[in-house]
């Protein structure tokens, strides 16, 4: 059993932050004549193989298959970043680039966003969108002339779509008769997506039942367009990951971005997030939001000042340049949340 976190010493601590340091850098390993050697040998090897059993009793090492060395276990990778990580300084040449990054439209700029954080990384990086999507509450429709039908779509939040349907032949009764059985069998609250997969069944289901005229009004007049305010999440970045040479589990790194894309996890992080301030880190199997044990992912939450919500952030490998990326994305957190 793992000796309780609080109790470590700083020496312990000390050692432990060059032995991390020197693996996010470099990857390799270090014993106790190469940490030795590093602090220009005030303290004896013997005497750090002592300090090293100590740090590993607490769960914050483990030793490389490989050599006589010892890297971070997962654990203690979040223990570096949480207790003894130093967050460098924002470079001018950053600061610059994110202060003249113009967000006007906050939905529309997430691309924009994402380009800039994948720039300044050199990773993925990503946008979680916790903007609430209002659920239709009730769908009306006017005939205006023989070819035309308007449809008045009304959000549960008060806000109304009009769209105007123009057909090729003539529009009769029945035509109409059908829209109008269609929309009564669903009178409670549903989200655009439900109406169009509802549309789809009836459509398939009453395929030799209705005309052309008939499909072209479901399908045109009810479903609604699709903008990026609707969508989740936003990713740009991905070759990074792949071309780096750091090691990227890329199945892991596949399985993390389909389990964002169904909602689940962009739900589950925006949660997390918002239990505690400024920047978080997770990081390979010591988080229970994924499984993935060799990725890190580096989050900002943000609340915009009209009180749109979400997350921005990186997401590389357990090596990430912890120092370098944290004060980027709270900077950028920082700049998108003092948006109206």
């Amino acid at each position: 059993m793992n000796k309780k976190i609080s109790e470590i010493g700083d020496r312990a601590k000390s050692i432990f932050k060059l032995l991390v340091e020197n693996y996010v850098a470099t990857g390799e390993p270090l014993g106790s004549k190469s940490i030795s050697s590093k602090i220009n040998n005030q303290l004896s090897p013997a005497t750090i193989r002592g300090v090293l059993n100590e740090i590993n009793l607490y769960g914050l090492i483990k030793k490389d298959h490989f050599s006589a060395g010892s890297i971070p276990t997962d654990f203690g990778l979040h223990f570096y970043t949480q207790a003894i990580l130093e967050p460098g300084t924002l470079k001018k040449n950053e600061k610059k680039l994110i202060d003249s990054t113009s967000l006007k439209d906050l939905p529309e700029e997430y691309e924009k966003i994402t380009n800039v954080l994948n720039g300044l990384s050199n990773q993925a990086s990503l946008v979680i969108n916790d903007e609430k999507i209002p659920k239709i509450k009730k769908i009306d429709f006017h005939k205006i002339d023989s070819q035309k039908v308007i449809f008045i779509i009304e959000n549960e939040d008060g806000t109304t779509i009009n769209r105007l349907v123009e057909t090729k032949e003539n529009i009769d009764n029945s035509d109409l008769n059908i829209i109008s059985n269609f929309l009564d069998r669903f009178i409670a609250l549903q989200l655009p997506s439900q109406i169009e997969k509802n549309i789809s069944k009836f459509i398939s289901d009453t395929q030799n039942q209705i005309n052309e005229t008939t499909r072209n009004l479901l399908q045109n007049g009810i479903k609604l367009e699709k903008s990026n305010k609707s969508e989740k999440f936003f990713v740009r970045g991905l070759p990074n990951l792949i071309k780096n040479e750091l090691e990227t589990d890329l199945d892991s790194l596949n399985e993390l971005l389909s389990e964002i894309e169904t909602g689940k996890m962009a739900t589950k992080m925006i949660q997390a997030l918002k239990k505690s301030k400024g920047v978080q880190i997770f990081i390979g199997s010591n988080t229970n939001l994924f499984k993935n044990a060799n990725l890190s992912m580096i989050f900002s939450s943000y609340q915009t000042k009209n009180g749109l919500t979400g997350a921005i952030g990186v997401i590389g490998p357990k090596r990430i340049d912890y120092q370098r990326i944290v004060p980027i994305v709270s900077y950028m957190s920082e700049i998108i949340s003092k948006k109206k």
